[in-house]
Parts: C-alpha cells; sequence; structure tokens
C-alpha cells in the first residue's frame, strides 16, 4: 500500500455590514503668539468634549479619545525667498467611535463650518467579539472548502476518501471601505464658507469583506 498526496488550497470569504464607524479628527489652531493659541485650542476642546460626552451619554458613541496636545513654532518662507514672522501652532488629535451612524454623519457635517476641527478619516469596523466569530467561521469554511477540492480529486481517481495531513494557515484578512451618499467633505466646507448652514451628511458604508485562505495536504490510502 501507498500514500497519494493531493495538495489544495482552500478560501472562503463573507461580506459583512459594519458595527461601528470611526471618525478620525484633529482641533488646530496657529498664530503670531503662543498664548492665543494654545486659549483657542482649549476652548475648542472644551466644547467638542462637552459634545461628545452628551454623545456618549446618549448612546450614539462607544467612546471617544483625546490624543496629547503638540505645540510647534517656525518661520514660513515666502516664494521670493523672504522669511515671514514666526508662526505658533497647537493641534490635538481626537478617536470617536460611532455606533449610530446617523450621529456619525451630522456630527462630521457641522466640522464644516468649524474653522478649528478637521475630519481627516472614517473607517468602518466591526465590534471585537464579532470580528472574532467572523473570522472563526471564515476559517472553518476555508478548511472545509480545501477538503471538499481534495475529495474531488481523488473521486475523479476513484480513490477512496481523504485524509487530512497538514493545513498551513494563509490567513485572514479584512477590506474595509466607505462611500459617502452625499456631497464630499472639499464640497461641504464650500457651502459652509458661502455663510450657508452645513449640510447633513448621509454615509453609506461598503460592507466588509472578511477572507480567509488554507493550504491544506490529504493523502489517500491505495
Amino acid at each position: 500500500m501507498s500514500d497519494i498526496l493531493i495538495k489544495v488550497r482552500g478560501s472562503h470569504s463573507v461580506e459583512v455590514t459594519p458595527e461601528r464607524g470611526v471618525v478620525s479628527a484633529e482641533i488646530r489652531f496657529d498664530g503670531s503668539s503662543p498664548e492665543p493659541v494654545m486659549e483657542r485650542l482649549q476652548r475648542e476642546l472644551h466644547s467638542v468634549r462637552a459634545e461628545l460626552e452628551r454623545l456618549e451619554r446618549d448612546g450614539a458613541i462607544e467612546r471617544f479619545v483625546v490624543h496629547r496636545v503638540r505645540t510647534s513654532a517656525e518661520r514660513p518662507w515666502r516664494q521670493d525667498g523672504k522669511q515671514l514672522p514666526l508662526v505658533h501652532r497647537a493641534s490635538v488629535g481626537l478617536a470617536v467611535e460611532f455606533i449610530d451612524f446617523t450621529a456619525l454623519a451630522t456630527w462630521v457635517g457641522r466640522t464644516a463650518g468649524d474653522d478649528g476641527l478637521q475630519v481627516h478619516e472614517v473607517s468602518w469596523r466591526l465590534t471585537k467579539d464579532s470580528r472574532l466569530k467572523v473570522e472563526r467561521d471564515v476559517r472553518q469554511e476555508a478548511v472545509r472548502q480545501a477538503k471538499v477540492r481534495a475529495q474531488d480529486y481523488a473521486d475523479a481517481l476513484d480513490l477512496g476518501p481523504v485524509v487530512v495531513r497538514s493545513i498551513n494557515d494563509v490567513g485572514v484578512s479584512r477590506e474595509v471601505a466607505y462611500e459617502s451618499a452625499a456631497m464630499a467633505m472639499p464640497a461641504a466646507a464650500k457651502f459652509a464658507d458661502a455663510g450657508s448652514a452645513a449640510p447633513d451628511l448621509a454615509f453609506d458604508p461598503d460592507d466588509i469583506t472578511v477572507y480567509a485562505e488554507v493550504e491544506a495536504a490529504f493523502t489517500v490510502i491505495t
């Protein structure tokens, strides 16, 4: 009797609706003197924090993080080579995890009329428990698909049932994308600059693709 080795790959993917929207933002001011710049930053941060705390109490956000304040000073150059007076800058980063996507869109829309607050990115995620469960299910299905593929080869040769010999986990990947059903942020900013109220945005996030692939070896005893 001898073993026939069959090597295959198995893969599986699922589309999952996002459960969290994470906004990366920054409060930033600059000016000719450090004290007024820092005062403006502190006032704006106090106002933004109060709004986020309210949203947290209302259940619209899971949590938010305020990063360390950063300060800097530099002398910018004009195109003609002349150095301009010293400019002082102060900024602080924010990360806000929204549960309510309508509240997320409203909050982001309001930033269009705020000189100090800028939104850099909105990313979409699953909760930790959901992510772990989905990844587990996808990995297991990838293994089952590998076995089905190996058995197909064995059946084509009129061999017996396959027996697993080894499995190599190629990995699990998650592709996260999003799109807005409303106008883009630059357009919203122009709208606010024109003196009108900032428009409400409506985000329509794409599903998150969770993909797993395995390499497996099966044997058939003949």
